[in-house]
């Protein structure tokens, strides 16, 4: 019993740390943060997480996985779900699930801002091993739309930052849509109202 009580606890002082890095790096990006800042969110002592995650990049890394590696599960098996149904409703449903998994993870953009503004190494790590997945299997369902005249032409690449950009950024600058427009975005009205107005806009 002692035994489990220990491994719990080991457990959850992993996943807080895991979480405040999260919250760290998606705020404060990869220089910005630091381990003594991590370790006081998670109101963990500092050498937990060395004990843990080694260093701080590994920390990060962990952090990614933690981000994308839930998003690629859930595609996969989505896309499995879908596989029979025709071109025009798995976009539609797509664009619908970007949009709701982006307002339930907005940290996940506010990282990526970060990140993505820089050519680094961990720039490559996340591209090889998240991002490039996801790119591969949106380039498909996208030319699969493109030629049943479901979507707009146009380069694939362009058309992946314009939807990864409608489907997120108003969630991600959630404080500021507040701000300037009275709406909460986070409400689940304007939720289904934004994916139904991204459906509208781009879908023929």
């Amino acid at each position: 019993m002692k035994g489990k009580s220990a491994n719990a606890r080991s457990e959850g002082t992993r996943a807080r740390i895991l979480a405040a890095a999260v919250e760290a790096f998606s705020k404060h990006g990869f220089d910005g943060a630091s381990t003594r800042q991590i370790a006081a969110l998670a109101g963990e002592n500092q050498g937990l997480i060395t004990y843990h995650f080694r260093n701080k990049d590994t920390l990060w890394k962990a952090a990614v996985d933690s981000l994308f590696g839930g998003l690629g599960e859930e595609i996969a098996v989505r896309a499995e779900l879908l596989a029979d149904a025709d071109v025009r409703a798995r976009m539609r449903l797509f664009i619908y699930y970007f949009v709701r998994y982006a307002a339930r993870h907005p940290e996940q953009m506010r990282f990526m801002v970060h990140e993505g503004n820089a050519d680094s190494s961990r720039m490559q790590w996340l591209v090889d091993r998240h991002l490039r997945r996801l790119y591969t299997f949106y380039s498909a369902l996208v030319r699969e739309a493109q030629q049943a005249g479901v979507l707009p032409d146009g380069p694939i690449a362009h058309l992946y930052y314009i939807l990864i950009g409608a489907t997120s950024l108003i969630f991600t600058a959630s404080p500021e849509c507040f701000r300037l427009t009275g709406l909460d975005p986070m409400g689940e009205d304007a939720i289904e109202t934004h994916a139904e107005t991204i459906c509208g806009l781009v879908i023929r």
